[in-house]
């Protein structure tokens, strides 16, 4: 189970699209230093999550979302686990150049 998927648009249309399954969620905002998370979560239904997402608090401008359906639990953790990782390199490769 990779991390690469492609970005869509955080909106209802898209949102609306997203099958009713167990899976994982990241919804991130982009700004002039990068890509920024916003939201990541295992949840029992994508599709109602994103909806909600939309609306319960709103999101910042420029967010686009991905997920990824529940396979075993092992591999949703270590998913989850990448994906929040991915937010921290920078700050990690600092820390290991001390």
């Amino acid at each position: 189970m990779g991390v690469k998927k492609a970005w869509l648009r955080f909106n209802l249309e898209n949102a609306e699209r997203v099958p009713d399954i167990k899976g994982i969620y990241e919804i991130a905002y982009v700004t002039p230093e990068g890509k920024r998370l916003w939201r990541l979560g295992t949840v029992p239904n994508l599709r109602k999550r994103l909806v909600t997402r939309l609306h319960e608090p709103p999101p910042p401008e420029n967010c686009y979302f991905r997920y990824f359906e529940a396979g075993l639990s092992e591999d949703v953790d270590e998913l989850q686990g990448k994906l929040f990782d991915s937010y921290n390199e920078p700050t990690r490769a600092a820390w290991e150049k001390r």
